[in-house]
């Protein structure tokens, strides 16, 4: 597995952070219908600043342990909590563990690794008979039919830079028959979208502002969009009456069959 853009930095963390307020109530909210109970082993792969392992850890209670993991530890480091440990690991490499958790989670990482089929073996593989596993993973098609075509360009033009990156951007729609191909039982699938303006400090005008700040010279070097167009993006982001089309974040709960 690998980064596209080097994720260490105090930029990078601050965007983690933007994504978790953007994504933890839902993915918490999906958490809570799996019904995570005391005594649990879970892991969180790709945990980022690790809030989906904390809240994990809280349910778990003094009989469970919360495997917190990430290519880079780097902003895991400041986790102080007795429940979880947090450790280096590559989704890619041969699993160490054999069904040893009740709950494997993987949020905003999956669309990120160039072979996905192998990662999701790897995950299933440490799942025990009966466990559960939940994805959390982005798709783009509510952006690409907003109603601002600059909105649309712009994701469309994301969606290219993505390819060129082996990373897949409508992943979310794939996972359930990806999962039951597998040999999974598929116990729900659903996506959440959210509309949002430069109003009210909606933590995803932040976001998207980072996002494209970070790929937007690559956009234009590459013809995918022009620098009139970015600027114009910017222009949306700082308005409050332009309510744009976020992402759908689909989340895909499976069981390994017993």
């Amino acid at each position: 597995m690998r980064y596209v853009i080097a994720n260490d930095s105090e930029e990078e963390r601050t965007r983690l952070r933007l994504l978790a307020e953007l994504t933890d109530p839902y993915t918490c909210y999906r958490l809570e219908e799996i019904g995570v109970e005391p005594g649990w082993r879970c892991l969180e792969i790709g945990a980022g600043l690790g809030t989906v392992s904390t809240w994990l850890a809280d349910k778990v209670g003094s009989e469970g342990e919360v495997v917190c993991t990430d290519m880079q530890t780097k902003f895991l480091e400041d986790i102080d909590h007795p429940r979880i440990r947090v450790e280096q690991l590559d989704i890619l490499q041969e699993p160490q563990r054999h069904g040893a958790f009740d709950l494997a989670v993987a949020r905003n990482v999956h669309h990120h690794i160039p072979d996905r089929l192998a990662a999701m073996r790897n995950l299933v593989e440490m799942v025990r008979p009966g466990g559960h596993i939940l994805y959390v993973e982005p798709d783009l098609h509510p952006a690409m039919a907003d109603f601002h075509p600059v909105w649309r360009r712009a994701f469309e033009a994301f969606r290219q830079w993505g390819e060129q990156h082996d990373i897949d951007l409508f992943t979310g729609r794939r996972l359930p028959h990806q999962l039951a191909v597998a040999g999974l039982d598929i116990v729900s699938s659903r996506g959440e979208t959210a509309l949002f303006s430069g109003k009210g400090g909606d933590p995803a005008v932040e976001l998207y502002r980072r996002s494209f700040g970070l790929i937007m010279d690559d956009l234009v070097a590459m013809g995918f969009l022009s620098q009139a167009d970015g600027d114009e993006v910017d222009r949306l982001l700082d308005s409050e009456q332009a309510w744009l089309m976020n992402f759908c974040f689909f989340a895909t709960h499976a069981r390994k069959p017993v």
